[in-house]
């Protein structure tokens, strides 16, 4: 089950950023002063091949492989986010929905109608 990890916040930047995690997701979730939803990441897979599907208000959606950078044991490099392919909705939407079910529904909602509009811009 996601549960929200608290993240200090700057006061001087008018978007609040809230984390959610379990062992298969990370949500991460900006919103603005009116607290309306201006962007999101869903990560997936985080202990074995992690993808993001990602949408921000300006940006439109993005699908991507996490490069976490630790291919040598002598560097410790920045995840990149690398181009990737097909987001399986049937495989990580049920564990999403099963998983979100403790987190504010609001946010829960709104992540799969991004995600389902993600799919019906994708699947043409």
């Amino acid at each position: 089950m996601l549960t929200e990890l608290y993240l200090t916040q700057d006061k001087e930047i008018h978007t609040k950023k809230r984390w959610f995690q379990d062992d298969y997701f990370d949500l991460f979730t900006w919103e603005d002063e009116r607290g309306q939803l201006t962007s999101f990441q869903l990560c997936y897979d985080r202990l074995g091949r992690e993808r993001v599907i990602s949408w921000d208000c300006q940006r439109g959606f993005g699908h991507h492989r996490i490069d976490d950078g630790e291919a040598s044991p002598h560097k410790n490099m920045t995840p990149v986010f690398v181009k990737d392919g097909t987001f399986s909705y049937d495989e990580v939407m049920p564990k999403f929905m099963k998983s979100s079910n403790q987190i504010n529904q609001q946010i829960s909602h709104f992540v799969i109608q991004k995600v389902k509009e993600y799919i019906q811009q994708h699947s043409k």
